[in-house]
């Protein structure tokens, strides 16, 4: 098996609960030659009040066999393991998450790692920590059900969220909790940009704590930026922090900094790893491009020379 079982692009871009679009971009994709797709559940309103919206479950299903594309799901940003008063709303999204797998045969679930207020974590990060590996076991136990990868991304510490605790925008942290939850169903989802970002907030060495965290991984958010946090220059336009090189740009990957040469030879990824492209809409002229790099960075982790695509014409 290779070490990326395929490469395809994700839903972000279609207007909130437009399934007409999602259906058309679906298409797009398709033509494109991705071999996977990643739906996102907070852009088509699979799930409502903690319980699946079946009409829209059944509209998502039929693109699913109708464009042939492998499904993964983006289960919605707002699950947090870590926010006790409402644990029972966040178990109840998971759920009808998983459920929303078992139905459409998506094999992989991207969860997002727990977060608090900086001075709840103070006096109480270690019982969070404990909270949170005893509550992703219990989703592990349900995503064997209905034979779903659960898969914790990393996320971003920076300037816009400075009173929260991140825990998971450490790749070693996070690593190092999915190695206690010890479950066979609970790994991790790489977030490259989110992860080059942090390490310049945090001050973790980039390399070493991907090289950590990548035995966990298997389910891969592919896009790039300059590793430049949001803040500081006053722009808060998309397009004037595209043209800084600001933030969580979610560009084709090798248009920003990431040292992609010499972070993929230390990456020790699960065979059969999903590698999903999250790219920003305004990028989506170039999505062939950006299928193409992906492609080459799959090929490249099982041996090939690393190509990118963009070098004669970015």
């Amino acid at each position: 098996m290779p070490l990326i079982a395929g490469c395809g692009l994700n839903l972000t871009s279609v207007a909130p609960g437009d399934l007409d679009g999602a259906d058309r971009l679906m298409a797009r994709w398709a033509d494109l030659g991705c071999t996977h797709v990643e739906i996102s559940a907070r852009r088509l309103d699979i799930i409502i009040g903690g319980r699946l919206n079946m009409p829209a479950v059944r509209r998502v299903a039929d693109m699913i066999d109708r464009h042939g594309m492998v499904p993964v799901l983006h289960a919605p940003h707002g699950i947090n393991p870590m926010d006790r008063p409402r644990r029972d709303m966040h178990l109840a999204v998971t759920k009808a998450s998983i459920e929303f797998c078992r139905i459409t045969g998506c094999r992989s679930m991207v969860v997002h790692s727990g977060r608090v207020q900086a001075q709840e974590w103070a006096v109480a990060r270690d019982t969070l920590l404990d909270e949170e590996r005893d509550l992703l076991w219990r989703m592990g136990d349900l995503a064997e059900t209905a034979g779903v990868n659960l898969a914790v991304e990393n996320l971003i510490a920076g300037p816009a969220n400075a009173d929260g605790a991140i825990y998971g925008a450490d790749p070693a942290a996070l690593a190092a909790q999915l190695a206690a939850v010890d479950h066979p169903r609970v790994g991790a989802c790489l977030d490259f940009g989110h992860a080059w970002l942090s390490a310049a907030t945090l001050g973790f060495d980039f390399l070493d704590a991907l090289e950590t965290l990548s035995p966990h991984v298997w389910h891969l958010h592919l896009h790039d930026n300059f590793g430049r946090p949001t803040g500081g220059t006053g722009i808060t336009d998309g397009g004037d922090e595209a043209a800084f090189g600001q933030g969580d740009m979610h560009a084709p990957m090798f248009w920003g900094s990431i040292p992609w040469a010499d972070l993929l030879p230390r990456m020790r990824f699960r065979a059969g790893t999903f590698g999903m492209i999250e790219l920003n809409a305004r990028y989506n002229a170039y999505a062939g491009g950006v299928l193409q790099a992906a492609q080459n960075i799959a090929a490249h982790l099982d041996g090939a020379p690393l190509v990118n695509p963009w070098e004669q014409s970015v």
